[in-house]
């Protein structure tokens, strides 16, 4: 049985930023690791390389690469055995040579991220860790995720998933009636002219 994938928002005070909890380990693996699923494409010399191509094996220039505003990390099942640096990182512009990437059944868990948030996938729900710093209005100011051995840097305070804001409550609540945020801000502004 495939699970739903769970939608919750990190809020701060310009945005509201998605953080997908993936149902399924599949999509998980092949969003970070296939190319047409958005982490990486294969590119060639051809064009380059400012365009992603199909792979064409005898294309001897092609690379697959990690796009601009994409990223991933792969934590396999051997890492709580051998400990932190055992994690598959791609990096945006980084080459990848797709016999360093651990298989999908290696794999204890997965961070995605994109220009529009994160999505991430673990065997266990405490192996993925979600490190927050508060603003003054109780808004995220910084944030970030990490494996299981992160531990959180001065001023953070680690929290789970569902202590962010639910789906239901992103589609209810207004940002102009969250203290702290712009639309907030804009909408005392524009009631004091």
């Amino acid at each position: 049985m495939k699970l739903k994938n769970i939608v919750r928002y990190i809020v701060t005070d310009v945005a509201s930023i998605p953080v997908v909890k993936l149902g399924g380990k599949g999509e998980a693996y092949k969003a970070a690791t296939k190319p047409g699923w958005g982490t990486v494409e294969w590119y060639s010399a051809v064009n380059n390389y400012e365009i992603p191509v199909y792979r064409d094996r005898s294309d001897k220039t092609q690379e697959l690469c990690c796009n601009e505003d994409n990223s991933a990390v792969l934590y396999p099942q051997t890492m709580k055995e051998f400990g932190y640096g055992s994690e598959c990182v791609i990096a945006p512009y980084e080459k990848i040579d797709p016999k360093n990437i651990p298989t999908q059944a290696q794999t204890a868990a997965i961070i995605i991220s994109d220009c529009c948030g994160f999505s991430f996938w673990a065997k266990d729900s405490d192996d993925i860790k979600i490190f927050v710093i508060y603003d003054k209005n109780g808004l995220i100011d910084s944030y970030r995720l990490g494996g299981w051995m992160e531990k959180p840097y001065e001023d953070e305070t680690e929290i789970v998933f569902d202590d962010l804001q639910s789906k239901e409550e992103y589609d209810t609540v207004s940002r102009a009636d969250i203290v702290g945020t712009l639309e907030y801000e804009r909408r005392v502004a524009q009631n004091r002219i």
